[in-house]
C-alpha cells in the first residue's frame, strides 16, 4: 500500500504541477497560475451552486409524489455514467501511454501495485466530479427529509466508492482494446477504431433502451425501474444511504474494493506485454524507390501535423468524439420529425426553436473538437526542432489550425446537410445553418491556437495530462462555452426579436474576431513561439 500511495502521489503532483506552482521563481509564472487557480475554483463554487439548483428543483418535484430518494438515485447514475465515459477516452493513456514506463519498471515495484497506482490517478480524477454532484444532492436531500446520522456516515464512505465501479469496467474495456490491438501491426489505430465503435454501439444502445411515455409519467415506481434497470448499482447505493440497510452498505463497499483488486492482480500479470505490443515498432513494408516530390512549407507541416494527430488515440478521441455524435445525432433525426420530439419533451413550439438555434446546436459540437488547444503542448521535448526550423513560425500555427478545420468542416457540412432535410427548413435558415457552424470552426481553430501559446504545457509524461486536463484546453473549451451561451440566451430573452437576427448579428462579429485573431497570429506568431 505505501508503494501505491507514494506512486499515485507523485503522478498527481506530476499532473496538476504542485511543484512547480509552489517552487517556482518566476513572478509573472506565479502571476499566472494564481489568476488560473482563481478561475477554476470559481468554475468549481459555479457548478457546485449549479449542482445545488437543480438538486433542489429535483427535489421539489419528487416531494411531491413522496420519492425523495429519486434524487440521490439520479444523480448516483448520472456520476457513474459520466465517469463511465470519460474514462473510456482516457483510461488507455493514463494506463499504457506514458513517457516515464521504463523508469516505473525499474523500480522495485510490483507491476500490479504500478497499476494500482494508475488506476487511483483515474479514480481522483473522476473523484472531482462526483464530489461536485453527489455533495449537494446529499445537502439538498439533507435539508428536505432531515434524516438519522446514521445517513451521514453512510453516505460519505458510498460517496467515495461511487467512481470505483464505472472507472473500473472503463479500464477493462479499454485493457481489453489494447490487449486485443497489441497482437496486430496497426495496434494503435486498432485500438483508436475498436474505441471509436465501442462508443458509437453505446450511445446507439441508450436510444433502444425499454422505456416509454407512459413508463417515464410515473414519477415513482416506473422511474426508479428504469435507474435501477439502466445502473443496478443505485438500488443497492438509494437502500443504503436512505433505507439504512447495512448489508446493502457493506455490499455496495466490498464490490467496488473487490473489484478494484482483481483487476489490478489480473491486469499485472499482462500489463507489460501489452504495453510492449502497443509500442513496438514494425517495418511497413519493403521500400520502393519512387520519384521525389516537393511541397510547400505549409503542406509538409500540415501532412506532419494530420500523421501526428491520427498517431495519438488519446488525442482523436478526446477532440474527435463531438463530431462523431453531430454526425450520429444528425443522422438519427432523418428518422424522428420535430412534431415527434416535441410531443416527447412537450415542448409544441420545438420546431421554430430547433430551426432557430440549430446553427448553435451544431456549434456546441464543434467548440468541443477543438485540437488547436493542445497542439503546441503535445510537441512536448521535440518543441525545439519547429522552434529551429527554418519557417516563419506563423506558417507552422497555421498548419495546426487547417487541422483543426479539416477535423470539423467536413462532419459540419455533412451534418447541416442532414439537418437542413430533417427539419425543413427555409432558405434562410439553411444559410444560418451552414456558415455559422463554419464560423465557429474558425474561431474555435483560431482561439485554441492562441490560448496554447499563452498557456503552455510543455512537461508531460502521458498525452492525457495535455488533451483533457491541461488550463489551454480548459480555457479553450470555457471560451467556446461564452461564445455560444451569449447569442443562445439573448434569443430566448428578446423575444421580440427575430432569432435569425441574433444568429445573422453572432455571426458577423465572431467572423470580425476571426479576422482579428488570424491577423494577431500573422503577426505576434513568431514572438509568441520562440518564447516558448
Amino acid at each position: 500500500m505505501v508503494n501505491i500511495w507514494r506512486l499515485t502521489k507523485l503522478q498527481l503532483i506530476s499532473t496538476f504541477g504542485f511543484n512547480k506552482a509552489l517552487h517556482t521563481r518566476d513572478a509573472k509564472e506565479r502571476r499566472k497560475l494564481l489568476l488560473l487557480s482563481i478561475a477554476i475554483l470559481l468554475g468549481v463554487l459555479l457548478i457546485a451552486v449549479f449542482s445545488f439548483g437543480y438538486s433542489y428543483a429535483m427535489a421539489t418535484a419528487f416531494e411531491q409524489i413522496g420519492r425523495l430518494d429519486l434524487l440521490l438515485a439520479i444523480m448516483m447514475a448520472v456520476t457513474s455514467v459520466v465517469g463511465f465515459f470519460t474514462t473510456v477516452y482516457k483510461a488507455g493513456g493514463v494506463l499504457f501511454s506514458y513517457k516515464d514506463y521504463d523508469l516505473l519498471m525499474s523500480l522495485p515495484v510490483k507491476t500490479s501495485h504500478v497499476v494500482a497506482s494508475r488506476v487511483l490517478q483515474l479514480y481522483v480524477l473522476n473523484l472531482f466530479f462526483t464530489l461536485m454532484v453527489m455533495l449537494p444532492a446529499g445537502a439538498v436531500y439533507a435539508l428536505k427529509v432531515h434524516p438519522e446520522a446514521y445517513y451521514y456516515l453512510l453516505f460519505v464512505p458510498l460517496l467515495l466508492c461511487i467512481p470505483l465501479i464505472p472507472i473500473i469496467a472503463a479500464t477493462v474495456i479499454c485493457a481489453l482494446i489494447s490487449w486485443f490491438s497489441s497482437r496486430f501491426r496497426a495496434s494503435r489505430m486498432i485500438s483508436l477504431v475498436l474505441t471509436l465503435l465501442f462508443v458509437v454501439a453505446m450511445i446507439l444502445g441508450s436510444f433502444t433502451l425499454d422505456g416509454n411515455g407512459a413508463e417515464l409519467a410515473d414519477l415513482g415506481t416506473g422511474l426508479a425501474d428504469t435507474i435501477f434497470k439502466l445502473y443496478p448499482l443505485t438500488e443497492l447505493y438509494v437502500d443504503a444511504v436512505s433505507a439504512y440497510r447495512m448489508d446493502a452498505f457493506l455490499l455496495f463497499i466490498l464490490l467496488s474494493v473487490l473489484a478494484f483488486v482483481v483487476f489490478c492482480t489480473v491486469l499485472g500479470t499482462r500489463y507489460k506485454a501489452i504495453h510492449t505490443g502497443l509500442t513496438t515498432s514494425r517495418a511497413g513494408g519493403k521500400y520502393t524507390m519512387q520519384p521525389l516530390q516537393a511541397s510547400t512549407a505549409f503542406q509538409a507541416l500540415y501532412r506532419k501535423e494530420l500523421r501526428r494527430y491520427f498517431s495519438s488515440s488519446n488525442y482523436v478521441l478526446n477532440t474527435g468524439i463531438g463530431m462523431v455524435l453531430l454526425l450520429i445525432m444528425s443522422i438519427s433525426l432523418l428518422f424522428t420529425s420535430p412534431e415527434q420530439l416535441g410531443q416527447l419533451a412537450d415542448i409544441p413550439q420545438l420546431q421554430r426553436y430547433l430551426n432557430t438555434l440549430a446553427p448553435l446546436f451544431v456549434s456546441l459540437f464543434v467548440a468541443l473538437s477543438c485540437t488547436t488547444s493542445s497542439s503546441i503542448s503535445l510537441e512536448g521535448n521535440n518543441l525545439w526542432i519547429l522552434r529551429s526550423s527554418p519557417v516563419p513560425k506563423h506558417i507552422i500555427l497555421l498548419s495546426k489550425v487547417a487541422v483543426n478545420l479539416t477535423i470539423t468542416v467536413p462532419v459540419t457540412v455533412v451534418s447541416c446537410v442532414l439537418l437542413m432535410i430533417s427539419l425543413g427548413t427555409g432558405w434562410a435558415d439553411s444559410l444560418l445553418l451552414f456558415v455559422i457552424p463554419v464560423i465557429y470552426a474558425c474561431y474555435t481553430a483560431l482561439m485554441g491556437i492562441i490560448v496554447n501559446l499563452k498557456l503552455p504545457k510543455l512537461e508531460w509524461t502521458n498525452e492525457v495530462q495535455v488533451v483533457k486536463q491541461s488550463a489551454a484546453v480548459l480555457v479553450a473549451m470555457l471560451l467556446g462555452f461564452i461564445s455560444l451561451i451569449i447569442p443562445a440566451g439573448l434569443s430566448f430573452v428578446l423575444t421580440s426579436v427575430d432569432g435569425r437576427v441574433i444568429m445573422l448579428g453572432a455571426g458577423v462579429i465572431l467572423a470580425g474576431v476571426c479576422a482579428g485573431m488570424y491577423r494577431y497570429v500573422k503577426a505576434q506568431g513568431e514572438r509568441l513561439f520562440l518564447r516558448l
